[in-house]
């Protein structure tokens, strides 16, 4: 039964920002919510640079602070696709990831991370 809620919240939260009525600009702010909120681990602390207000030097760097914001490189999908790990554990941007969560982001997907830091995608 346990298994079942954890798949149903997953699938449920997966679909809530993937569908047409979330913008780009939510997903990428949802990202950087859950991001900056492991902030204090120390796999990830110097990783994404984020400056003394994560949350606000992360959205001022990728422009997905602004409404009209909309993926090019990273597309949506890759975005979606590294968000995974935050929101296996969680469904609210409330409840910080673990610092292996948010290592694993990092580790798995150097091109967002890249997007993140304000640096073109590795080759």
């Amino acid at each position: 039964m346990r298994r079942y809620v954890f798949v149903m919240g997953t699938l449920a939260w997966l679909t809530a920002c993937s569908g047409s009525g979330a913008s780009d600009s939510a997903v990428c702010k949802d990202v950087v919510a859950r991001y900056c909120h492991s902030e204090a681990c120390p796999e990830v602390s110097d990783q994404l640079l984020p400056g003394a207000s994560c949350q606000a030097t992360l959205l001022e760097r990728t422009g997905c602070g602004s409404e009209d914001f909309a993926f090019v490189t990273p597309t949506r999908e890759r975005m979606l696709e590294c968000r995974t790990p935050f929101v296996q554990a969680t469904t609210t941007t409330g409840r910080p990831p673990s610092c292996a969560d948010a290592a694993g982001f990092i580790e798995a997907c150097p091109d967002v991370a890249a997007f993140f830091r304000g640096e073109p995608p590795p080759p």
